[in-house]
Order: structure tokens, then C-alpha cells, then sequence
């Protein structure tokens, strides 16, 4: 489902993770070619989800858990700079990248909702020093990348079965397409023999609470089907905001 402001939803409507799945099919449409889309949704994250430069939240609406700022976590602020680094988005990764040196790399999620108390925050990724360099252009990182990508062979085995595929096969084929490596090559070559699809389609689907519009796309991804420019998102509440 998507929400009055263009935002990805759960089925039910709830809009705690909607920085994770707007950012998610921002990267989807882009990787599938759909540029045109994939930027409009990027421009939305843009006018809803930046508190600020470089800080972000979950959603423009709703109580702590999805507004302030300090309970954006890893997997959502992920999602949204792989969007925003396939879509050359180069100014706002910098000012993420900045805000994040000001915290020592780690994210903004040091705030307990419940309690009200500080917490330990995550920690940057490799996935995320991946995305930032390819979509920086910071190709005299290359040798970094051979190593970073490794991470992909780990998510590969160790990943979560119930949201693991979208938080590191978009970034795999981004990888690919970007900057090749044989790192990222061998995963990709170990992810085919795996139910990625399945796990994606089981997590994104309407009887597990999930984005149902995300599942096309992931099917599209799975078979390299590129979408014309102006395919537009299908939706029971999309209003066209842009």
C-alpha cells in the first residue's frame, strides 16, 4: 500500500517502516530501469523523510516510533542511501556521510521509545560504505570495495530470512552494475541457488502485513525485466504526489 504522501506502507496501513520500503522501491524501479519513477519516489523521501540534512526519520506522521528522528535505525536509513546513490543523489549522501562522522559512524536510533532512555545505537555497515562509494563515484576506492563486498557472501548464508533479501540483493545487482567485483560477482553466483524470491515475496506479502507493491517488483528484479519510463505504481490509495 502506498499513503497520501507517496509513501511505501504495510498492508494495514501502518507506516513504521515506511523510510525502509519507500527507499526499497525508489532502488527497485531504478535498477529496473523506470528512472523517471525512481526519482520521483527519491524526491518524496526527500521532501518527507529529511528532518534536515543528513538526518532522517521514518515517516512525516504517526507518534516517537515513527517521527523522531533518533529511533531511525540501520535497515531504514540503508535502504534510503541505496536509493538515493542509484539515483545520484551525490549532495545528500554527503551530508548523511557528515552527520554520521559527527556521531563516530554510528546511526541515529539511540532512543529507547518505550522508555524514553538512551540507547545503543547501530553501527555503519559495509553495505552502507558500499552503497556510498558507488554512489559517490569514489572509484579510487576500488580496493576497499573488493573487500567490503565480501559482506555480500555473508548475507548470502547468514542473512534474515524474514527481511534479509531487501537489505542486500538490490544492493548486490547495484554493485554489479556500478562497480563490478569478483567479490560481488561470487555472490551474486551463490544468492541464484538460494530462495531469495520466495523470502521476498513471503515478506512483502498482504498475509504477512507487507507491501504488496514491492513483490512485482522483486519478481521483475529475479527475471532482469526492465520497466518503461512511465510505468506508474499500482495502489489502492496512490494520489500521484510527487
Amino acid at each position: 500500500m502506498i499513503d497520501d504522501y507517496g509513501l511505501y506502507v504495510q498492508a494495514d496501513g501502518s507506516n513504521g517502516d515506511s523510510a525502509h520500503r519507500t527507499g526499497l522501491a525508489s532502488a527497485l524501479y531504478a535498477l529496473l530501469g523506470a528512472r523517471i519513477l525512481a526519482t520521483e519516489i527519491a524526491q518524496r523521501i526527500k521532501k518527507y523523510l529529511i528532518v534536515k540534512p543528513g538526518v532522517f526519520r521514518r515517516s512525516p506522521y504517526g507518534d516517537t516510533w515513527d517521527t523522531n528522528p533518533r529511533c531511525m535505525s540501520r535497515d531504514q536509513t540503508s535502504r534510503i542511501i541505496l536509493a538515493l546513490a542509484i539515483v545520484g543523489e551525490k549532495s545528500e549522501i554527503k551530508a548523511w556521510l557528515k552527520q554520521m562522522l559527527k556521531r563516530g559512524f554510528f546511526h541515529q536510533n539511540n532512543l529507547n521509545d518505550e522508555t524514553g532512555r538512551w540507547k545503543f545505537p547501530d553501527i555503519m555497515g559495509l553495505g552502507e560504505w558500499s552503497n556510498v562509494i558507488r554512489g559517490l563515484d569514489w572509484w579510487w576506492c576500488y580496493p576497499l570495495l573488493v573487500f567490503f563486498d565480501i559482506n555480500f557472501i555473508g548475507m548470502v548464508y547468514l542473512r534474515k530470512k524474514w527481511d534479509g533479501v531487501s537489505l542486500y540483493v538490490p544492493d548486490l545487482k547495484y554493485a554489479l552494475e556500478k562497480y563490478w567485483t569478483p567479490t560481488a560477482w561470487i555472490a551474486d553466483k551463490l544468492n541464484q541457488r538460494t530462495p531469495w524470491l520466495q523470502e521476498a515475496l513471503e515478506n512483502h506479502s498482504a498475509k504477512n502485513n507487507g507491501c504488496e507493491e514491492l513483490c512485482d517488483l522483486f519478481m521483475r528484479l529475479r527475471s532482469e525485466e526492465i520497466l518503461e519510463e512511465d510505468i506508474k505504481p499500482r495502489s489502492k490509495r496512490y494520489n500521484g504526489i510527487s
